[in-house]
């Protein structure tokens, strides 16, 4: 059943790479690190590495955001500087920036002059803003695959509807009939199967193809 009063975004940001930038306030060194991951287990990873090679820093800190729309899962923690300090301003700045299925990192060198909590969160949160900011990004569709068989002289039809509802083909077959499997974005994917439906008076029936994502 479709969610008419939550619809499915047709795609969604992340990072396409890693990126690193560092800081300094009041002799302070604050290195913020920014990864793309696709789920907790490549985030921790990210993290337990990144302690490893700053193993004499004072502080590691970090934020994530996992997934996206109701089902986002977030994630922060302070590593022992003051509560809501580091953490969640780092997650504001991912907030900030619209993206998810990614972990920032701030690292803290101290540098012997305590910054105060104020001082200490713009710190944290403007080091994770600006590693945002360079890092690179990337868009990744959403929608759903469905495979469909047709007869040859449906070909030209079928297209033309796929087409007009932003589609793809992702594979395609020819034997004694036309086997595609295709793609629509989820904003005109009840669309293309209506209009499939009266443009061949319901004789094509596509099969919806499982995402393994939300298995």
């Amino acid at each position: 059943m479709t969610n008419t009063s939550n619809p499915l975004p047709d795609s969604y940001f992340s990072l396409d790479s890693t990126a690193r930038v560092e800081i300094k306030i009041q002799r302070s060194r604050f290195i913020a690190l920014a990864c793309p991951a696709r789920d907790e287990i490549s985030a921790r990873k990210f993290i337990n590495d990144t302690r490893k090679q700053y193993h004499d820093s004072r502080h590691v800190c970090h934020g994530w955001r996992l997934g996206w729309g109701p089902e986002a899962w977030e994630n922060r923690n302070d590593d022992g500087e003051p509560s809501g300090t580091a953490g969640e301003p780092i997650l504001a700045a991912i907030r900030r920036s619209g993206l998810t299925d990614l972990v920032v990192i701030v690292v803290r060198y101290f540098g012997g002059i305590k910054l105060g909590t104020g001082g200490l969160s713009r710190a944290y949160g403007g080091a994770a803003d600006q590693v945002l900011e360079v890092a690179p990004q990337r868009e990744i569709l959403l929608g759903r695959q469905f495979n469909l068989e047709f007869q040859y002289a449906r070909q030209k039809t079928v297209l033309h509807l796929l087409d007009q509802h932003r589609g793809r083909i992702d594979d395609e077959k020819y034997s004694a009939e036309v086997c595609w499997e295709i793609w629509l974005p989820h904003s005109t994917c009840e669309g293309f199967l209506a209009a499939l439906t009266e443009a061949t008076a319901g004789t094509l029936c596509p099969v919806p193809i499982p995402d393994p994502n939300q298995e």
